[in-house]
């Protein structure tokens, strides 16, 4: 699903712009946690990422959402590198 993205604070930041303006799968909707939407500027944000106009960043959202549970999934690539990088570990430990 498409995102709103409300930054808070840290990297949220960072992961907001990565979202709405890299991957373009979320809107920003406020910025900062002293923000506040009203509640109808915040529906009408929700109606916008539920539109038509978002089916490609709904199917890019899915897709990315796809390729993050593959890679953390046995054998993904997130998987064996964490595999990996406790192997390096143990060895460094045991020398």
């Amino acid at each position: 699903m498409p995102m709103l993205a409300w930054p808070m604070g840290a990297d949220q930041f960072i992961n907001a712009t990565l979202l709405v303006d890299e991957l373009d799968v979320a809107i920003r909707v406020c910025e900062g946690a002293e923000t506040m939407l009203d509640s109808d500027d915040l529906a009408q944000r929700l109606v916008e990422v539920t539109s038509e106009e978002w089916t490609k960043r709904r199917a890019r959202a899915a897709a990315l959402g796809k390729a993050a549970m593959d890679a953390i999934g046995e054998g993904g690539s997130s998987f064996n590198k964490l595999g990996d990088f406790v192997m390096h570990l143990s060895e460094k430990c045991t020398t």
